[in-house]
């Protein structure tokens, strides 16, 4: 080893060219063993005119008595760099030589600090200059302290301690400290030195080379800045042993980011030694001496030597420098919504697949270097999607939806304008462009977005040429010739290979298991495998598998094959999906030959414990009437058994037979030769031996894949050729052409090697087709099935028959039921058969026939239904639109499907974003261009007419025990959502054609219990989407079934647990005699259920019912509410609204507040459940107190369970059973649940959060903090050494809204005022100290001081102030107020302006519009007026709304005639609603967010509201009926419309005004007199009708109609169970004649309920106070008030 003073000067050059051509020739090919720092090839390029561009140089040093020598880089020509193992002394020793200084600043986090702060202080002790001194500042950890407020602390803290121009700031620490203290450097007295010592990965490879420093504002990250180049650089990866491994793999993502776009020898360096440069990591115990410590130099060293190149040449970042911000613009855009959950370069990881799939798109790369990354990624932990379930567990609620991607991407630094630059790479280790590219804003949507929205016309030049193109490689040969490259002997060069989420799988888990070695040649289109000969170890790790059900059984044998006696053993797992599908007959033939083989979760299905026993070999006997994969499993481990063995196929017929005879084949060509026994075709003979690698093995193209283009090219009339497959396929999908297409009338040419279609005009369909040979292709014909015509009609006309493909229904998912469905939404019938499905293709021109599929075709994850329909979707002619879903999923066998479908087939795809629940099947919107369908318009102030609601279509499971109610409600939520209901008892008698009790009678409750759990499985995997699935109540007594539910729930299901009164349950069972006895006391199985039930579900329903019919009605809605709520895809819970507030019930029963909780609730935006100061705690107790909520009031609820040190009841020290309230809580879908944040770092507390928020729904998380003891103070002074001895106790809300930023989507902040001042500083905190934070996303912050004197604060808080009511026993904390009393407040703080309002018309002088509204006013304190202003004239109505806009005292009008429509004949108004535009008349005027009038109109928001208060509108054919045709009755339609009628009809004495409203709203006349309004009524046995009835006709010009004859004529031929609503808009008489008709008229068929007129006034009355005032109004005020009042 060389002394220090005699350096070694290493040559290797880290340039690169300027566009990185490929190379003239091929680069030396090495094992991937190969030592990094052997000198590499020389690459030089001229960069845009500078000529030569010269190499970062490292120079090697000795220390005496070190194990590693230290290595230094060179930076803008100086060596800034050093790089070693354990050199802190070192450091000290060089700071003091390079860095001279009066005064020493060691600046770090408080999580550095007690790992590393004090040996570097004592170092710097023994080396720095006498006098010199040491200062220390320590940080918070977090990027949240990277902010301006924070620079200015630590600046003056210099200050104070009197620091000068030669002080040197030493920045120890990971990015944040780097960053901030590199940036006070640089400004501190215009600049002073600063030393870099990264402690983290990331830090070292990236942020602290360069010189850039900076804070985050609210805007974003970094863009208040400068450049600063550090004195030096000092890197001991000794401290990387302290890192946690999350931290650590957090720096491998910049360290693959550099080799990516750098240099593909360091790629495939990170590609083959994952496992060994993790166990580098924190993670791993072993001592340092253990460790090969210099891979991680060599890692480390490559990424800096890049990044010193890089900076060398372009220091301020104005082109080549560009290039590290590889993954960093969609990247950051993920950080700044997933932050802090996610980390910089978990984010950045997933920013450069986008990336990386965005140069794909473009053409730069394929799919090699997709898959390639995304392997490299994989194997070090890091996320590759937003969908990762790393992703989902960190970040459970938050949604990165392609929009506010794309905002925050249009502030990015590196954009020019508004042009957005991306880095794109032209291979691993090349880049396009010296410098990121230009890309437009289309092609990043279209990468981001979770859906494709499909245009089915052709482009113009591609509708008249023909289309050649290759298809990817077999996922059956890939998966295939993986296995057996990896068990074999020698080198092997596999060709053609598919790079797919599949074939990623299967390599890395065979890198796990042997241990294979290899690299990528020909610009990864070869690659090269080391095999193992036979060689397996026990991995590390689990094998995860995702939905690669190949793989997984592949796999599972190859498993087997292990022999080890070191008690460990391999797992093998995978997503939800892989968990249900089928591998018992694999593994019990496995089992019969000695394998030890454990189900971890459910029987026969994965998750499997798979001891390293070997296999014995032998005969074995396995079924293959399910999948040929079992078979071709144990055909290709077989020849590594003990013993040669002999393979039988028993039971049913063999199903895909072609694939069997491709693994024999395979297997042949890799030395092994499989005979077939002469007497029985079904018994396979194996020898023992060892594969011998062929030097190049071809993979042939897909054959499923290839049925797409040429599919494409029958359904659209094109002709295209797939160049890679023909006749001499070993796949029986090749025959797709000859045998399915040909028979459908095109013209197929097949050679042995190309296949070539050309479209007829119109496809004829197959009568029956047998596809045995070729199942995965079904999903093909069958979309071409769809538009298949023979001209003729009839029941059997244009019908195809496919057969033979039963295997299917347990493929990634039931596919035969997937296509059923989803061709129904495009308007297809078709059915299951026993052993396939029958389809009967459109007679019509499919431009005409097909239907867009409302709410996007759904995937159910799998790649053959989305390609399958994107085809279809080529059929429905150009401009017409179709989303197909989860786009994604097209990756396990084409991952450029959606790129080719557009760049070489010519159809125009587009992105689709997608309303997020958590579920990818919710409802859509499209991103970027025009959506496929409108919305309703809106005006500037508030929607008109409601947006449809969207819902997660995935099946609801209902358990609870027998009696509960769970097929009542199962049958009312079914109703209300539109869905179908099962029953599981009713599923079961009609599939075994016996009763339950008849079964158990015959058998046992063992036996249905078996058959019972069997049965579920088939009915979530047949019907995943839109049903509701009530279950037996001893559904949970097997813990087989058990697992079907958890695993239901865990994939985003919905299990919702049923609960009622014991004691009403034992009542019913003992009335029920249709079940068999339980044998058993129901208290006794309710107790043992009881956990059993808790641990399935995911979602709980207390019944709360007297057995009246009013009772179970108001449940029925209840539930129909919750159910609705819980299944909306509008994501987290919010209120809108400021002020809003929320009212603390402070009852230990609320039995006890019922009845003033109406009163006591007036003006609030939600109710607040102190569940602490409940009399009781029980699970059953609470579930009532939250019924009794819902049923009382339509508030959300905050469900809180308060401590005792915050102010509350409930134990400090009981955090397990505080979240076990909180997930009630989440359970019982609360709208907001409190979590009380006690201590953030308490690995308890993290623990219990993170399981609490997996579970959390739409639930609001509102994270919270109390300061009872008062020791809080608002006010920022600092941190560490800034902080007084006498503070240093307190604690800072600074520091807590920090820490709670984190945990909750809304912060709450609660501290003690002393004095006056304590508020000023609450105001400063909220308005100075936040903004400045930076945190991102903004939330909304709840902040106010208790006692007396912080009663101002309150009045004071626009957010969610706590608030109490007189009605109340206590109030919950010390100083609260009513809602009243604030608002008077904030009246003498001068915080509400008082406005006038007033009622326009004439006649008005009996009006009771001032009796509502100034009973609201005084209600919530509000310093309003309305008053009557009676003229006939519109030119007084102009007057009086100038002068009040004028004067600024104007706040809102109701409009009532004549001037309704004056009001927008004279343009009185500067804008109109689209329902005061619809329906011709404003009855309400408003002012909008610019001071500018709004004109809108109520009435018929007043009609909708009163018939929603009487019925629930889902169920029923909807029938609506207008009498007259004035003004109102224009309401009346609007608001009929708006419910869903689609059959309204309008009768009008003057039968031409009808027929005018008619046309307008999409009605018809009713002709021949009043009384045949509701003729004509669908035959009895239909669907039950709603009958929804509104009369303008005055009350004195009813007495002529012939009601009786009406109402009795539409009783007679109504179907059973048909309901009516009767509203009158006429205010007086109260009882007009036709509600007075209504207690008189028959209701065998119907069932009339009405509402008066005086409703109605009081309805649009409550909307007009919401719309003015921003406040939700007090409706029992004012409807005593008005009623009181009314004459």
């Amino acid at each position: 080893m060389e002394s220090e003073s005699s350096p070694r000067r290493t040559t290797r050059s880290s340039a690169r060219p300027a566009a990185s051509p490929a190379p003239t020739s091929p680069p030396k090919r090495s094992p991937s063993t190969a030592s990094p720092s052997k000198a590499k090839r020389v690459r030089v390029a001229e960069l845009e005119g500078r000529g030569p561009v010269k190499a970062a140089f490292t120079t090697d040093y000795s220390i005496a008595g070190a194990a590693h020598p230290i290595h230094r880089v060179s930076v803008l020509g100086a060596e800034s760099v050093t790089l070693g193992f354990g050199i802190t002394s070192h450091i000290a020793k060089q700071i003091a030589a390079k860095a001279p200084a009066s005064t020493y600043l060691v600046a770090t986090d408080s999580n550095v600090a007690p790992l590393h702060l004090p040996a570097l202080k004592e170092a710097l002790r023994a080396h720095i200059a006498e006098g010199s001194r040491i200062l220390e500042y320590i940080i918070p950890p977090g990027e949240s302290v990277k902010t301006r407020e924070m620079k200015n602390v630590i600046e003056d803290f210099m200050l104070a301690n009197k620091c000068t121009r030669d002080s040197c700031i030493i920045a120890l620490g990971g990015g944040v400290v780097g960053d901030m203290f590199g940036f006070v450097a640089a400004t501190f007295m215009r600049g002073i030195p600063v030393i870099q010592i990264p402690t983290t990965l990331l830090a070292m490879v990236d942020s602290s080379i360069g010189g850039k420093t900076a804070v985050d504002t609210p805007h974003g990250k970094n863009l208040i800045g400068a450049f600063h180049q550090p004195r030096h650089i000092f890197m001991d990866l000794a401290y990387l042993r302290t890192l946690p491994h999350r931290e650590y793999i957090n720096g491998m993502a910049e360290v693959i980011k550099t080799a990516a776009i750098w240099d593909e020898e360091d790629f495939a360096l990170l590609e083959n030694n994952a496992e060994d440069i993790l166990n580098l990591s924190a993670a791993n115990k072993k001592a340092d001496s253990e460790l090969n410590t210099d891979l991680l130099l060599k890692v480390v060293l490559g990424s800096i030597r890049v990044k010193a190149h890089v900076v060398t040449v372009d220091e301020k970042e104005t082109g080549l420098r560009g290039l590290l911000n590889f993954g960093h613009t969609v990247g950051h855009a993920i950080e700044a919504i997933l932050s802090p959950e996610l980390l910089h370069g978990e984010c950045v990881a997933m920013g450069m697949v986008r990336e990386a799939e965005i140069a794909r798109h473009l053409g730069y790369v394929n799919d090699v270097v997709i898959g390639r990354i995304v392997r490299c990624l994989q194997a070090y932990g890091l996320p590759v999607s937003t969908e990762d379930k790393k992703v989902l567990q960190l970040a459970p609620g938050k949604h990165c939806s392609v929009d506010q991607m794309m905002d925050i991407m249009r502030v990015d630094k590196k954009n020019q304008g508004n042009k957005k630059r991306v880095v794109m790479l032209a291979g691993i280790g090349k880049t396009h462009e010296p410098k990121a590219s230009f890309i437009p804003d289309d092609v990043i949507i279209k990468v981001l977005s979770p859906a494709m929205v499909v245009d089915g016309g052709l482009k113009a030049d591609s509708a008249r040429k023909e289309v050649r193109l290759n298809v990817p490689g077999s996922k059956s040969i890939s998966n295939r010739a993986l296995v057996l490259a990896a068990l074999g002997k020698g080198e092997c060069r596999l060709e053609g290979l598919l790079h797919s989420d599949d074939v990623q799988v299967m390599l890395d888990s065979l890198q796990k298991l042997v241990g294979i070695k290899y690299i990528w040649e020909d610009n990864g289109n070869t690659l090269v495998v080391e095999g193992g000969a036979g060689k397996l170890q026990v991995p590390n790790s689990e094998i995860y598998l995702g939905n690669a059900g190949t793989a997984a059984r592949f796999l599972t044998t190859v498993c087997c094959l292990v022999r080890s006696n070191d008690g460990r053993t391999t797992t093998v797992t995978g997503n939800a999906r892989m968990k249900q599908r089928p591998i018992g007959p694999l593994v019990e033939a496995l089992r019969s030959k000695g394998c030890d083989l454990t189900y971890l979760e459910g029987q026969g299905c994965l998750p499997l414990k798979v001891e390293p026993t070997g296999l014995k070999g032998g005969h074995i006997k396995l079924s293959a009437s399910i999948s040929s994969q079992y078979v071709s499993s144990i055909l290709l481990s077989a020849p590594y058994a003990e013993t040669a063995v002999t393979l039988e196929l028993i039971g049913d017929a063999v199903v895909s037979k072609p694939y069997i005879d491709m693994t024999t084949a395979m297997m042949k060509s890799f030395g092994i030769v499989v005979t077939v026994d002469p007497g029985n075709d079904n018994i396979y003979h194996i020898p023992k031996g060892v594969y011998k690698n062929p030097k190049t093995y071809l993979v042939e193209a897909d054959a499923s894949s290839a049925t797409y283009p040429l599919a494409f090219a029958a359904i659209t009339g094109t002709k295209v050729t797939v160049t890679n497959i023909g006749s001499n396929s070993l796949q029986g999908d090749a025959e797709f052409a000859v045998k399915v297409l040909r028979p459908m009338g095109c013209v197929v040419e097949q050679t042995a090697t190309q296949t070539t279609v050309q479209g007829p005009k119109r496809l004829k369909p197959i009568p029956s087709i047998d596809m045995e040979t070729m199942t995965d292709a079904f999903l093909t014909a069958s979309v071409l099935a769809a538009v298949a015509t023979n001209g003729e009609s009839g029941p059997d006309a244009n019908l195809t028959k496919i057969h033979g493909i039963s295997n299917q229904r347990v493929k990634e998912c039931n596919r035969i039921a997937a296509m059923v469905e989803q061709l129904a939404k495009f308007g297809v019938h078709a059915s299951e058969l026993p052993d396939g499905i029958q389809i009967s293709g459109v007679n019509e021109d499919p431009k005409k026939a097909l239907k867009s599929p409302e709410g996007g075709v759904f995937c159910y994850d799998d790649h053959r239904v989305a390609m399958s329909f994107s085809i279809l979707a080529c059929a429905r002619g150009a401009g017409q639109k179709s989303i197909i879903l989860e786009k994604k999923c097209v990756e396990k066998t084409w991952p450029a499907w959606w790129d080719a479908l557009e760049n070489i087939l010519g159809i125009s795809v587009t992105g689709a974003d997608l309303v997020h629940d958590g579920s990818s099947s919710a409802g859509n919107k499209q991103v970027g261009g025009k959506a496929a369908s409108a919305a309703p318009a809106t005006s500037t102030v508030t929607k008109t007419t409601p947006v449809k609601a969207t819902f997660d279509e995935t099946t609801v499971v209902v358990i609870g025990m027998r009696g509960a109610g769970k097929s009542h409600m199962g049958k009312a939520a079914a109703k209300a959502l539109n869905r179908t209901f099962i029953d599981t008892d009713d599923y079961f008698a009609h599939k075994m054609g016996i009763t339950i009790a008849e079964y158990v009678k015959d058998h046992s409750w063992a036996e249905f219990r078996k058959l019972e759990c069997a049965q579920l499985q088939q009915i979530l995997n047949d019907h995943p989407k839109g049903y509701v699935v009530s279950c037996g109540g001893g559904i949970v007594e097997t813990p087989e079934a058990r697992v079907v539910l958890k695993d239901w729930h865990s994939k985003k299901g919905r299990v919702i647990h049923l609960t009622r009164d014991i004691g009403a349950v034992v009542e019913y069972l003992t009335a029920d005699k249709t079940r068999p006895a339980l044998g058993e006391d129901p208290k006794s199985i309710w107790s043992r259920r009881r956990p059993w039930y808790k641990e399935c579900s995911n979602a709980e329903f207390k019944i709360v019912a007297d057995g009246s019919d009013a009772s179970w009605k108001a449940v029925e809605r209840d539930f129909a509410k919750y159910m609705r709520f819980m299944l909306s895809t509008e994501g987290t819970f919010q209120v809108a609204g400021s002020p809003s507030f929320f009212l603390c019930l402070t009852f230990g029963d609320l039995h006890d507040a019922v009845k003033v909780l109406e009163n006591a609730s007036e003006g609030a935006d939600a109710l607040e459940l102190r569940v602490d100061l409940l009399k009781e705690w029980s699970d059953e107790f609470i579930g009532t107190q939250i019924s009794l909520i819902r049923r009382h009031s339509d508030l959300p609820i905050i469900f809180t369970v308060r401590t005792k040190s915050q102010g509350g009841r409930f134990a400090d020290n009981d955090l397990v059973n505080m979240f076990s309230l909180l997930e009630l809580g989440v359970k019982y879908q609360c709208e907001f649940v409190d979590v009380e944040v006690l201590d953030a770092k308490s690995e308890q507390f993290l623990e219990l959060y993170k399981a609490l928020r997996a579970n959390k729904g739409r639930s609001h998380f509102l994270a919270s903090f109390h300061d009872f003891s008062g020791t809080a103070i608002w006010d920022q002074t600092g941190y560490g050494s800034s902080l007084s001895a006498a503070s240093g106790s307190r604690v800072m809300m600074r520091d807590k809204y920090v820490e709670l930023h984190q945990f909750g989507d809304s912060i709450k902040l609660i501290g003690k005022a002393n004095t006056l001042d304590d508020n000023f500083a609450l105001h400063r905190f909220v308005h100075e100290t936040v903004p400045t934070l930076g945190l991102q996303p903004v939330k909304p912050l709840i902040a106010v001081n208790m006692t007396a004197v912080g009663q101002v604060s309150r009045a004071l808080n626009d957010y969610m102030t706590p608030v109490t009511h007189p009605a109340l026993p206590i109030a919950a904390a010390p100083g609260q107020l009513s809602i009243k009393q604030i608002h008077e407040t904030r009246y003498l703080l001068g915080l509400i302006a008082p406005k006038k309002f007033y009622l326009f018309g004439h006649p008005i002088a009996q009006s009771m519009s001032p009796t509502l509204h100034n009973a609201g006013f005084n209600a919530l304190g509000l310093p309003h007026k309305y008053s009557l202003s009676e003229n006939p004239n519109w030119s007084h109505v102009k007057a009086m709304l100038d002068e009040g806009l004028k004067n600024k005292t104007f706040g809102g009008a109701s409009v009532t005639i004549p001037h309704k429509e004056e009001i927008i004949k004279h343009n009185l108004v500067s804008t109109l609603t689209e329902a005061a535009t619809k329906i011709g008349a404003v009855n309400t005027i408003m002012i909008d967010d610019h001071g500018k009038l709004v004109g809108d109109n109520t009435d018929w928001l007043g009609i909708r509201a009163s018939i929603l208060k009487r019925v629930s509108i889902e169920g029923y054919d909807l029938v609506g009926g207008v009498i007259g045709a004035g003004g109102t009755s224009r309401a009346a339609c609007f608001a009929l419309k708006s419910l869903g009628v689609t059959d309204l009809r309008i009768w009008n004495r003057t039968e031409s005004k009808a027929a005018g409203l008619a046309e307008e709203f999409g009605g018809h006349v009713v002709s021949g007199g009043f009384e045949h309004i509701f003729d004509k009524s669908p035959a009895v046995g239909a669907k039950p009708k709603l009958f929804l009835l509104v009369s303008s006709v005055p009350g004195a010009s009813q007495n002529d109609l012939p009601i009786d004859e009406m109402f009795t004529n539409a009783n007679a031929g109504a179907p059973a169970g048909s309901v009516g609503v009767f509203v009158e808009m006429a205010y007086r008489p109260r009882q007009t004649v036709i509600i007075e008709h209504l207690g008189s008229i028959e209701r065998t068929n119907i069932s009339w309920s009405y509402v008066e007129g005086v409703e109605i006034l009081i309805e649009q009355g409550l909307e007009q106070f919401t719309r003015w005032t921003g406040r939700r109004a007090p409706r029992k005020v004012i409807e005593e008030t008005v009623y009181a009042n009314y004459k």
